[in-house]
């Protein structure tokens, strides 16, 4: 594993055009797409779990909760990266937060937590990861956990004042 004294990033990625919406700003879907690349990465890169072991364990990951929150617009030609943070894992899952970045000014733009499982794709059935991953996993894990978690996480979704 890379020095810890950073969280792993995705590489830098551009706000292409097709990703912009109807309000002149990244779509939603968009940012789903570019957290969704960044697992990939780090999955495939620091942990040896991604698009690779799939291919070769016929296992991978599925998502099975994703919450999003939406702190600031990227517009066309904007950079950013996410930064990839594990603070909780068992066998079988892997519970995640992502903050993407702005590359021009270093603020977060959005951030997702998500929970992963490992599924044996030919049983369609959750599977415990290989002995090597899960220490893999618990590794990574222990080095996020001197990491300032955003305030987002945990969050539910509510309105503050009802009808």
């Amino acid at each position: 594993m890379k020095d810890r004294n950073n969280p792993v990033e995705s590489p830098l990625e551009d706000v292409l055009g097709e990703w912009i919406d109807y309000n002149g700003h990244m779509n939603v879907a968009y940012y789903t797409l570019a957290f969704d690349r960044a697992i990939d990465f780090f999955l495939e890169e620091t942990l040896g779990i991604g698009p690779a072991y799939v291919r070769d364990a016929n296992q991978g990951p599925y998502s099975l909760q994703a919450n999003y929150h939406y702190l600031q617009e990227l517009k066309k030609g904007d950079r950013f990266k996410s930064k990839v943070l594990i603070i909780g894992a068992d066998k079988k899952k892997i519970h995640m937060v992502l903050e993407m970045i702005n590359a021009s000014n270093a603020e977060k733009v959005a951030i997702c937590e998500t929970l992963l499982i490992n599924v044996d794709l030919t049983l369609r059935k959750s599977a415990e990861y290989p002995d090597w991953a899960q220490d893999k996993i618990q590794e990574y894990k222990k080095t996020c956990e001197g990491f300032a978690l955003p305030r987002e996480v945990g969050k539910t979704i509510s309105l503050k004042n009802r009808l």
